[in-house]
């Protein structure tokens, strides 16, 4: 009986301690895409100014480039806030086996089948 429940708190304390390497992996991945986002859109940002900078100067218009930049950094920005607020808030579609993104929700990684702690 003393042995069951000594074996019983070591499975339940392995169980939080496996719990927090996973989060802790998440939010791992979580920032390295973060830093990915960034970097993209620093980027973008370059390639918008230089786009309005030769619209100025050479006087020609080139909306189709300068909103179609303005669209993906517009489409980074919200997948860049979506992906701090899981960090925020722990709810991150990161895996912790693959690191493959996944749906938020998912009980499943859809890249190694790893079940996502909710």
């Amino acid at each position: 009986m003393i042995i069951d429940e000594t074996m019983d708190t070591l499975r339940s304390a392995f169980d939080r301690a496996a719990q927090k390497t996973a989060d802790a992996v998440n939010r791992s991945g979580a920032h390295v895409q973060l830093a990915k986002l960034r970097s993209r859109l620093n980027e973008l940002y370059r390639l918008l100014g230089k786009a309005e900078y030769d619209a100025a100067i050479n006087g020609v218009s080139s909306m189709d480039e300068i909103n179609s930049l303005i669209a993906e950094i517009t489409e980074l920005r919200d997948r860049y806030a979506e992906i701090n607020a899981g960090i925020q808030g722990g709810n991150l579609p990161f895996c912790p086996n693959c690191g493959r993104e996944n749906a938020s929700g998912d009980a499943f990684c859809a890249g190694c089948g790893t079940r996502l702690s909710k």
